[in-house]
């Protein structure tokens, strides 16, 4: 079990191309105890944020902290190399290890398929591809669950109905504005799956206005301004 709200650590990875806004190492260091010793028992972070900086930074407090605080989940993400595009399994089983390795762990509670919007469903369900490694990895107990996280509502839904994941996150697509996760939401609810809601306030731009994220306008759904919570 886990709390209803999770810490995300995008930001906490130093990426001011995506947030405008630099992240010192002491403060993310700083707000990393404090989650850790917050009544907050969920913290998420990716291989891709900051290209393992996140992580790295994450790990020298589990370093402090001698692991992960009892009653604490810490999820991540295997993602595709940066760099090339890679989505293969052997770069998959890349991200898995330099994981363990950045947060100083033997054992990772939670690990996404991240962004499959850069593979194909075929590419990414294949023999020897990134599903069957992230599998192995659960079956050799170095991995306790798999889930997937994108951002194509029809997409995920392909992959949850697979019934290779536990969990699924979905990210902006679940807002005050625009509500276009439902029918992912009601399936994953009605197969089991554990469903996280991530950037629900639209990564910011319900603070900055749609003229800072160029096309989202003809993407906002008429809504009532109640906050429901996505279980």
């Amino acid at each position: 079990m886990v709390t209803p709200l999770c810490l995300g650590c995008a930001a906490l990875g130093d990426m001011p191309e995506t947030f405008d806004y630099a992240v010192p190492e002491r403060r993310a260091l700083e707000t990393l105890r404090a989650a850790f010793s917050s009544p907050i028992s969920f913290v998420d972070t990716a291989a891709s944020y900051g290209d393992g900086e996140s992580e790295r930074r994450i790990g020298l407090v589990l370093r402090e902290l001698s692991g992960v605080p009892p009653g604490h989940v810490l999820s991540t993400k295997a993602d595709r190399d940066l760099h090339t595009g890679d989505f293969s399994g052997e770069q998959f089983k890349r991200s898995v290890e330099r994981s363990l390795r950045l947060l100083g762990l033997d054992q990772l509670a939670v690990v996404f398929m991240h962004d499959p919007e850069h593979t194909t469903f075929e590419a990414a369900m294949a023999p020897g591809g990134p599903v069957e490694v992230l599998q192995r990895f659960k079956n050799e107990g170095v991995i306790e669950h798999i889930g997937v996280a994108g951002g194509p509502i029809d997409m995920l839904i392909q992959y949850v109905e697979t019934g290779a994941f536990e969990a699924v996150i979905t990210h902006n697509r679940y807002t005050l504005l625009n509500r276009s996760a439902d029918p992912l939401l009601d399936r994953a609810s009605r197969l089991g799956l554990g469903v996280l809601n991530a950037a629900p306030y639209g990564s910011g731009m319900l603070a900055k206005g749609p003229d800072e994220y160029p096309g989202t306008r003809t993407r906002m759904l008429p809504t009532t301004s109640s906050i429901e919570h996505a279980r």
